[in-house]
């Protein structure tokens, strides 16, 4: 019974250890990329009309975006479609 024990326990700490790895080479990758890829820098839009978004809607959908990601993330574009 001890050795059937000592088998899972075993099992159990290598998934464990595995997934803890992959947890913070993912973290690792991600702040890598973040740091060496360019920024986006967002465009004023040339269009002017019926087409263009207005400034309140835009700023509730910013607001939006940073309270679900905590401040992490960030709107680069937005647009229009029109049915």
């Amino acid at each position: 019974m001890s050795e059937v024990l000592k088998l899972v326990l075993t099992g159990m700490g290598t998934v464990f250890f595995i997934l803890i790895m992959v947890v913070l080479l993912g973290n690792l990758i991600i702040r890598i990329t973040n740091t060496f890829s360019p920024a986006v820098t967002v465009q004023a839009s040339s269009n002017a009309g019926s087409s263009e978004i207005e400034p309140a809607k835009l700023a509730a959908i910013v607001s939006a975006v940073e309270s679900v990601t905590r401040g992490k993330g960030r709107v680069t574009s937005v647009e229009k479609i029109d049915n």
